[in-house]
Formats: C-alpha cells, structure tokens, sequence
C-alpha cells in the first residue's frame, strides 16, 4: 500500500509585522522618522543665531574701541598689539562666529564616522545570529543588545518599532533616516531586500555583510589616498602667507617710506621733473589680507570635500587657516 505524499514545506516568508491594510495607516501616521530631524534642524538654527550674537557682539565691541581710540586702535590679545580697523574687527568677528557651527560639524562627523564603523559588525552579528534558524527580526534584536556605539540607541529605537507592530520596511526606513548616513541607508536598503526574498536569511546577510564591508574599505582607501592633499593645501598656503610676508615687508615698506625729489628744474626728463607719490601701504595690505582670508576659506572648504564628501566638514580646516593669516596680517605685518 503507497504512502501518502509527505507535506511539501511552505517557503519561508518574509517578516511582516501588520497586515497588508495596516501599513499605509502606519506610513501616514508617521512622519518619516523626522522627530530628530526636526530636532537637529532646530539646533542648527539655535546654534546660527548663537553665532550670529558673538558676531554682532564682538563688531559692537570693535565700534567701542574705534570711538574711544580713533579709527585704528591697538588692541592687545593674548600678549600681542595689533593694530584694528573696522574692516579687521568684522573679519574676527566672522572668523569667531564660525566655531560653533563648525563644533557641531565635527561630532556629527565623528558621530557619522562611529556609525559606518560599526555597521559592517552590526550586519554580521545578525548573519551569524541567522545560523541558529532565528528569523530577521529576532536576529535583528539579539544584535540589538550588544554595543555598537551610537548604533546601539538606533537599534533599540528600531526594535521598539517593530514591537509595535511597525513592519520590518518601514521601521528599517527610520532607522536609515535616524542614522542619516550614505552607508546605513544602503545597507537598511540591503536588509529590507533580503526579507522581501525571504530563502536563506544568513546567507542573504552574508552577501550584505561582505557588500558593505567592500564598501567601507573603498572609502578608508578612498580617505588615506587624498589625506596628504590636505597637508598640500596647508603646506602652499603657509608657503602664500610667507611670500606675502615678505613682499610687503621687504619691497612695498620700503617703497612706501623712500621719496624721490620732486623737482621743478629742467633737469627732469618729463620737462617738469616728476614728483613721487607714496604708495598707500594700508591699502595694499587690506588687499592681501582679503585675498588671502578668500583663499583660505574655500582651500578649507575643499580640503573637507576632498577629506570625507562632506563641505561642511572642512569648515574647521577654513577657520583654522582664516586664523593663522589674521593673527600674520594683524600681529605680524
């Protein structure tokens, strides 16, 4: 007598969390994951206006001093005597303001940084915790409780969703958006394509794993081979300073204090004789001094570009410069 057939095992599905009808309720009750970014808008604002009241600050302070002293006073800072003008007290004034927007650049750098670092770990614990036949989800919450730096206050955030009922998808789509990074949004992409093709989860994590761990040697790779060009930019523009440095001390001073007879006699070769005017040597200083803060600005600007993709990111290198060529011009010229 034949046996009967034996059941042909269902394929294992993907993680859904709430039926089908259900998601677009979610989806529309929820903004995106945009809680903290509304917060990080509303902080950047705050720390611009912050900005904006130490440059207004230290312009009122520059207008004290020129009505107190004369249109050019010597101010003393950190044991030197510069001579200020307005103009130079609206370029301090800018180059202050500038730090705190660029300290908050910085730690969402290293923020961004900590995160990229530990994905390529994250995704591999989950891999490894697929071995045991648990499903994406509980993979995804045993990862959960080890530490991955600013990764692991996402990761709970995440879990909390998908404990209420939020699908897989979605909940993954605020994870990237929480994150804000180029990297966890694609390996929150990878993830979620993974459980929508349902089949071997570990092996599917696996390809994602050894994806973005390719990735992020690319980029370190990408990093370590323009990081001298940032030593370039800072080695030319000392290299500007110091030719501007001496251009003005040794040729425009001295131009500046000689004095060619002016005379009326027909010796002249112009029959009148000629008369030397002295050249305004203010003046040409306060033009290297503008041409140079321009270039330090933008050298800054592109040597973060270059560095990590990010404009921002070289705000810091464009205040650091922007000082050095102040305290030269102001101090030292």
């Amino acid at each position: 007598m034949s046996q009967p057939n034996e059941p042909v095992p269902a394929p294992q599905a993907p993680d859904t969390a709430v039926p089908a009808k259900k998601v677009k309720k979610v989806k529309d009750d929820s903004g995106g994951g945009g809680v903290r970014g509304i917060f990080s808008k509303i902080t950047r604002k705050l720390i611009w206006v912050f900005s904006g009241i130490i440059f207004a600050g230290i312009f009122f302070w520059g207008l004290v001093e020129i009505a107190l002293f004369g249109p050019t006073p010597s101010v003393p800072i950190a044991g030197l005597v510069g001579k200020f003008s307005i103009d130079r007290f609206l370029l301090l004034a800018g180059i202050i303001a500038l730090i705190p927007p660029a300290i908050v650049y910085l730690g969402e750098s290293k923020r961004r940084d900590a995160i990229d670092n530990n994905i390529p770990h994250l995704i591999r614990d989950i891999a490894d915790a697929g071995r045991s036949g648990m499903t994406l989800t509980r993979s995804i919450e045993i990862s959960a409780e080890r530490e991955y730096g600013p990764l692991t206050k996402e990761l709970k955030k995440l879990i909390a969703k998908i404990s209420f009922r939020v699908p897989l998808e979605r909940a993954l789509q605020y994870f990237a958006d929480a994150t804000g990074t180029t990297l966890s949004r694609r390996s929150a992409m990878l993830i979620s394509e993974a459980n929508k093709s349902g089949g071997d989860i570990q092996e599917s994590m696996e390809s994602v794993a050894k994806h973005v761990q390719e990735i992020q040697y690319l980029e370190n790779k990408r990093r370590a081979t323009l990081r001298p060009f940032i030593g370039v930019m800072y080695i030319s523009f000392a290299v500007f300073l110091v030719t501007v440095y001496l251009l003005i001390s040794s040729f425009f001073k001295q131009l500046a204090n000689s004095t060619f007879g002016a005379g009326s006699g027909a010796g002249g070769g112009f029959g009148g004789g000629f008369s030397f005017v002295s050249l305004p040597l203010d003046k040409i200083t306060a033009v290297f001094l503008y041409m140079a803060m321009i270039e330090a600005l933008f050298a800054g600007l592109v040597g973060g570009k270059m560095a990590t993709g990010y404009l921002k990111d070289g705000l810091k290198h464009a205040i650091l410069l922007m000082m050095i060529c102040f305290v030269t011009f102001v101090f030292f010229i």
